[in-house]
């Protein structure tokens, strides 16, 4: 296949959707759900709980994002804009936030879960510990909804 028709891109009514050689053929719009407005860029936030960093350490944190972002992006893969973010690799944006502790990113679920309509995340719970770690968003256009959302469960950018 010529490297132009591999990078090429495929439009819609639905927005657009880049085709390269890192994306799977087999994944497919569903074009009634949540329809991707083109030329606006997606983004994950990974809200964190600060208050494991001296208990368990960087690494497992990380994996807890990991799992979180697998499982979101899984549960969220016949939505539009999860689409739209796996077809574009090159381009993917996420942001790590950090939250004080369980209760405050249990009310963060609550909030998303609560929203009209409910907003698409992940709250990953840690097994045998059954400890709250992470929640990860589905592909989002960080609207008003999500950051008042992030400010009430007081989230903040994860910084060192």
């Amino acid at each position: 296949m010529r490297e132009e028709e591999a990078q090429s891109t495929a439009h819609s009514d639905a927005g657009s959707v880049n085709v390269d050689e890192n994306t799977s053929s087999d994944l497919h719009v569903d074009r009634s759900a949540n329809p991707v407005k083109e030329k606006q860029s997606l983004v994950m936030q990974l809200v964190v709980r600060r208050d494991l960093l001296s208990q368990w350490g960087l690494g497992p944190l990380m994996a807890q994002t990991a799992h979180a972002t697998a499982a979101v992006l899984y549960e969220t893969r016949e939505q539009a804009n999860t689409i739209a973010y796996l077809n574009d690799l090159r381009n993917m944006r996420k942001v790590v936030l950090e939250t004080p502790d369980a209760k405050s990113l249990e009310k963060l679920a609550f909030l998303l879960s609560a929203a009209d309509p409910p907003i698409p995340h992940h709250l990953w719970l840690e097994q045998p510990q059954n400890v709250t770690t992470c929640l990860a968003f589905a592909p989002n256009q960080a609207g008003k909804d999500i950051r008042k959302a992030l400010a009430k469960a007081h989230c903040r950018l994860w910084k060192d």
